[in-house]
C-alpha cells in the first residue's frame, strides 16, 4: 500500500512541476524576458501592430470595441484603423475618414520613460487633418494610444501589441 501512495505522490509531484512550465517549455520568467526582447526589437525596427480593445473619448465613457481595430507602424508608414467618437470641428463632404487612413510618419521620436515603458510619438497629416500620436508601450506588450488632432477632439485607446510569443 505504501508503494501505491509513493507512486501516487510522485505522479502528483511530476504533474505539478509540469504545470508550472509553459506550453513552449519556457518558465514564466523566460517568457517575460522573451516578450521584453520582442517589444524592444519591434520598437527598434519600427515594425509593430497594436490591436485596440478599448476607446476612451474625450469627456465620454470608455467603450469596449471589437478586436479588429488596430494601429500598425511599418517603418515610415502608419496604417491607422481606429474607431472615432467625438466632436469634429471641420469635416469634408460625406463625413470623412476619421482615424481610418494610411499615411507617412513625420517627427518619429522614441524615449524610454521608465525601465518598463517606451513613449513613441509621431505626426501624420492627410487631406482631412493633422494628427499627433503618442503611444505608451509597456515591455509586456500593453499599450495606450493618445491621438490629438487639429480638427477633432482627442481620443485614447487601450490595446496590446500583436505577434508576441507568449
Amino acid at each position: 500500500m505504501n508503494r501505491v501512495y509513493s507512486l501516487f505522490a510522485a505522479l502528483l509531484m511530476g504533474m505539478t512541476l509540469l504545470s508550472c512550465g509553459t506550453s513552449n517549455g519556457l518558465t514564466k520568467a523566460e517568457q517575460q524576458a522573451l516578450v521584453v526582447r520582442q517589444v524592444q526589437n519591434a520598437v527598434d525596427n519600427r515594425q509593430f501592430t497594436i490591436a485596440v480593445d478599448w476607446m476612451k473619448p474625450l469627456g465620454g465613457m470608455p467603450r469596449h470595441v471589437s478586436s479588429t481595430y488596430e494601429l500598425k507602424v511599418s517603418g515610415d508608414d502608419v496604417d491607422s484603423y481606429l474607431p472615432y467618437v467625438g466632436e469634429a470641428y471641420r469635416l469634408p463632404m460625406g463625413g470623412g475618414k476619421g482615424l481610418n487612413f494610411k499615411g507617412k510618419i513625420k517627427n518619429y521620436v522614441v524615449s524610454r520613460s521608465t525601465s518598463n515603458r517606451y513613449v513613441i510619438e509621431f505626426d501624420v497629416t492627410n487631406e482631412e487633418d493633422a494628427y499627433h500620436y503618442r503611444i505608451d508601450l509597456f515591455t509586456n506588450g500593453k499599450a495606450v494610444i493618445d491621438v490629438i488632432a487639429r480638427d477633432h477632439d482627442a481620443i485614447s485607446f487601450d490595446g496590446e501589441m500583436t505577434g508576441l510569443d507568449v
